[in-house]
């Protein structure tokens, strides 16, 4: 009789605390981090586990490989054969994506991502939506939904033109235009590039910092920070994913996710 050994899949996220810092690690470098919706129900639960009253002080987001994030994974999502019904979608985007990006800005300890290579989509506004992001000087940040077909969704019309004006957000999301780790320095989308070598280094050293200081009112002031209006970035996401749900059944959207599928680029009709 013979073993057969089974093989166990490595975790899409991982987990480690240094120090006084839990170090939440995007695991599926093959496939440039691209998150599935298992994915970030995962991940959306490691940030809601820190309730501020812990031993975790605050909480650093990297990856492993060559890039961040290339975003949601739109080819697993919507393979051949797939016909959600009306309404799945709003309802998935707020079990994954949407609350994974409330949990990082409604986190009540002081966030830090480490961003390398690709920032893409979801990838971009995971980033941003932490409370600082340190870039690689080989990070390249893009929000491509107009590639795509589809309209902006994971808080990219809340996020971005907070952080770099109407105009620049329009760059980003209205033509899908590539933005630099030292262009986006420039803008205000991150705060610091450091050589890549560096990265992880600098990253971990602002994340203990931000642990060792006084994170009870730290969450008091993030939450004065990040929600000063009576609209805040909830209803900006129920709203985004009411538009995503009408552009996904558009013939436009499936196009662009066939032109995503081999590598070439979308011949959009406005259907």
């Amino acid at each position: 009789m013979t073993d057969t050994a089974v093989t166990t899949p490595e975790p899409t996220v991982t987990s480690a605390v240094v120090g006084s810092v839990l170090v939440l690690t995007l695991n599926r470098p093959d496939k440039a981090n691209a998150l599935r919706h298992d994915d970030c129900v995962v991940l959306r639960e490691r940030f809601a586990e820190v309730d501020g009253g812990s031993d975790i002080r605050a909480i650093l987001l990297r990856a492993e490989g060559r890039h961040f994030c290339a975003g949601a994974d739109l080819v697993t999502a919507n393979a051949p054969g797939a016909k959600p019904k009306i309404g799945h979608l709003e309802r998935t985007l707020a079990a994954g994506a949407h609350g994974l990006v409330s949990a990082v800005w409604h986190c009540p300890v002081p966030t830090v991502s480490a961003v390398r290579g690709r920032a893409m989509g979801l990838g971009l506004h995971l980033a941003v939506a932490c409370d600082f992001t340190i870039a690689a000087d080989d990070a390249v940040f893009s929000a491509p939904f107009c590639k795509r077909g589809f309209s902006v969704d994971s808080g990219g019309s809340f996020l971005l033109p907070r952080l770099v004006g109407l105009r620049r957000a329009r760059q980003l999301l209205l033509r899908g235009v590539p933005v630099p780790a030292a262009t986006a320095a420039e803008w205000g989308l991150v705060d610091n590039v450091v050589p890549a070598v560096a990265l992880e280094d600098e990253a971990l050293a602002l994340a203990s910092e931000l642990a060792s200081g006084p994170t009870y009112s730290l969450s008091h002031t993030k939450r004065l920070l990040n929600d000063p209006a009576p609209v805040g970035i909830d209803e900006v996401l129920a709203r985004e994913a009411a538009s995503v749900e009408a552009t996904v059944r558009s013939a436009d959207f499936k196009e662009g996710i066939r032109a995503f599928a081999e590598r070439r680029e979308p011949n959009f009709t406005g259907a």
